[in-house]
């Protein structure tokens, strides 16, 4: 159990530090929208429950694919390429900039070209 308390406290504290990257903030916030996106779509045209929604619009995004659940009509399938292929980067730079973050690696400046 102390174990786990550790863990999670060395996560705030890394999300506390990932927090001051403005790259990390705005993947975080568009993270968020790809999923309320997700879910909404998921909930509206497959008629999945909200919760299921939600799951599956993770589950989606990080690749898991458990199976359980997916899109019968072509709109969902149409719409599940095109959620993926924006989403899946977007969740691996949150992530990425997190892992960064939790072993202290200095954080580049994000620099326009």
């Amino acid at each position: 159990m102390v174990s786990f308390a550790l863990t999670l406290l060395r996560f705030f504290r890394a999300l506390r530090r990932a927090w001051r990257d403005s790259l990390f903030r705005s993947s975080f916030y568009l993270l968020l929208i790809i999923l309320f996106s997700g879910t909404m779509f998921y909930a509206t045209v497959e008629g999945f429950r909200y919760l299921d929604a939600f799951y599956f619009s993770v589950v989606t995004l990080t690749t898991l694919g458990y199976g359980g659940l997916h899109p019968e009509t072509d709109a969902g399938k149409i719409f599940t390429v095109f959620y993926l292929f924006t989403g899946m980067g977007i969740a691996i730079t949150v992530v990425t900039r997190l892992g960064r973050a939790m072993y202290h690696e200095p954080v580049r400046k994000h620099r326009d070209h």
